[in-house]
């Protein structure tokens, strides 16, 4: 026999893995934060989509204000085709496109070019009304203005700056009628690093210019911008949120851990624990817990192998015991026998006295063997296939002239396999005849579950009837009984749930009753 070994590879323990599983929920917030790092790109997006709504808002009043004074100006860039066609739709909003990596920020912003050329016309007419609406929502926005004529001279602001901005792309691309936008560093701080979009204050800002454009020309450009919000500002602001969601998630992984250990790895160690116990030949009693009625039904399988191993291996020890010494008997007639022959002095009336011995004690030695090997039959799974008593009547009544066999409900299936009722009913009709019976009746009561076999032979006593099933128990030592019959039957019985009981009957003789188990 070889044990199967259970190859060595490192695998992790329950423990490890609960701990596992917990640290990785303690982790989620931690690692969502440091997740939310591109988040910084819909902060930057969404300081973008600002301007542009704010921008298309001062370019429309700046584009009425500047028609009310002039509806056909002669001044400016005409606006491309595709310019012009994306204006005549009813709707075109424009999608935000910038990010917050250092790579797409731009340097600052150039400083405006000094211009000694006036304001004239109607800019200077509208300059002043854009001024104060641009720094009285500033208050509550925060955005920077600059309000540009066709050249890109700034008419109208809301800081100090003074002078001509047109060599600035964005501001060059909206004098051409395109709407751009940019996200350039601070000037005060500028470090092209690659941390600095997510420093603690954005050292950049987002700027957006618009085109005004009035009868198809440019007319001039609005320039707005502003510094957008960041990451962690954000978490600063939701510092109490973060903090309370930091706390249930470190609560919620204690208390799975707790549950897990509770519910898993305690019960499973002390399965574990048993399962040694059992190899070793010890007992152990059951655990106060098995957690999930699964660990619970694998406990209780677990108990049950233990107990029925445990029986085998009594069974075994006393089985073993009683065949060493049945034999025991027959080896030490055939040594002795054998002895004798080896003797000079044996006349042929005592050789043929001993070989007779010998022969009859081989073949009681033969016949303990033949039922020691129908004893271990018994204790081999049978098919599942039920049985009926005239098909076992039909196949055991050639082999037992001298028996009358009756048979009651013989067409009735039994809780039994065909071949394992078979034996068991030979070693009963065996029985019988040992015991001068000449009729057998079965009788199957189906609701009862209870197969009745009663023959009219001598009977037993109600001392031997109790011990009629146990190994080696025989009444006809002498006439070559070996006490396995009804052994065998019971260790067959008990397959299917089943017991057997003796018990004598009204005519004298004996019936054996074979209950089977609930269905």
């Amino acid at each position: 026999m070889h044990l199967v070994k259970v190859p060595k590879k490192w695998r992790p323990s329950l423990g490890l893995l609960i701990a596992v599983v917990a640290g990785v929920l303690v982790l989620l917030p931690i690692a969502a934060l440091m997740g939310a790092r591109v988040t910084s790109n819909q902060f930057v997006r969404e300081t973008e989509a600002n301007l542009h709504s704010q921008a298309a808002i001062y370019s429309a009043i700046y584009a009425r204000a500047f028609a009310a004074i002039e509806r056909n100006p002669d001044i400016g860039t005409p606006i491309s085709d595709a310019a012009r066609e994306r204006t005549l739709k009813n709707f075109h909003p424009i999608d935000p496109n910038l990010v917050a990596s250092s790579g797409a920020i731009l340097p600052p912003r150039a400083d405006p070019v000094a211009s000694q050329t006036p304001v004239t016309g109607p800019h200077a007419a509208i300059r002043g009304p854009l001024a104060r609406i641009a720094e009285d929502a500033q208050k509550t926005t925060l955005v920077g203005f600059h309000a540009l004529d066709h050249t890109g001279q700034i008419i109208a602001r809301t800081g100090k700056e003074a002078g001509n901005l047109s060599h600035v792309e964005e501001v060059a691309r909206a004098l051409s009628g395109e709407i751009a936008s940019a996200a350039r560093w601070r000037s005060e701080e500028y470090q092209n690093h690659s941390i600095r979009s997510i420093s603690r204050d954005t050292k950049f800002r987002v700027f957006v210019a618009h085109p005004v454009i009035v009868s198809d020309r440019v007319v001039g450009a609005v320039y707005l911008s502003r510094t957008p919000s960041n990451l962690n500002k954000y978490l600063f602001q939701q510092r109490n949120t973060f903090a309370w969601l930091f706390a249930a998630v470190t609560l919620s992984a204690v208390l799975i851990g707790l549950f897990l250990w509770r519910f898993l790895t305690r019960p499973l160690s002390g399965l574990a624990d048993q399962a040694a116990d059992i190899a070793k030949g010890t007992t152990r009693e059951k655990l106060q817990n098995y957690g999930v009625k699964e660990i619970a039904s694998l406990g209780q399988s677990i108990m049950d192998m233990g107990t029925s191993l445990r029986k085998q291996s009594a069974a075994l020890e006393s089985y073993t015991k009683h065949a060493t010494h049945e034999l025991k008997s027959p080896v030490t007639s055939i040594m002795g026998a054998a002895e004798l022959l080896e003797g000079d002095n044996v006349d042929d009336a005592r050789r043929e006295k001993l070989a007779a011995a010998i022969k009859t004690d081989a073949a009681r030695m033969d016949q303990l063997l033949l039922r020691m090997r129908e004893m271990a039959r018994g204790r081999v799974a049978f098919d599942g296939n039920p049985a009926t008593l005239s098909k076992a009547v039909s196949a055991l009544a050639p082999d037992f002239p001298a028996l009358k066999l009756t048979a009651i409900g013989q067409d009735t299936p039994l809780p039994i396999s065909q071949d394992a009722l078979e034996i068991c009913l030979r070693h009963l009709f065996e029985n019988a005849q040992e015991h001068d019976a000449t009729e057998v009746t079965l009788d199957y009561a189906p609701d009862a579950r209870v197969l009745s076999v009663t023959d009219n032979g001598s009977g037993l006593t109600d001392a031997n009837a109790r011990q009629a099933a146990k190994p080696f128990f025989t009444t006809k030592r002498e006439q070559g009984g070996t006490g396995l019959g009804l052994a065998i039957c019971a260790e067959i019985v008990d397959q299917f749930d089943g017991k057997i009981t003796i018990e004598n009957n009204d005519n004298g003789g004996a019936t054996v009753r074979i209950t089977f188990g609930a269905a």
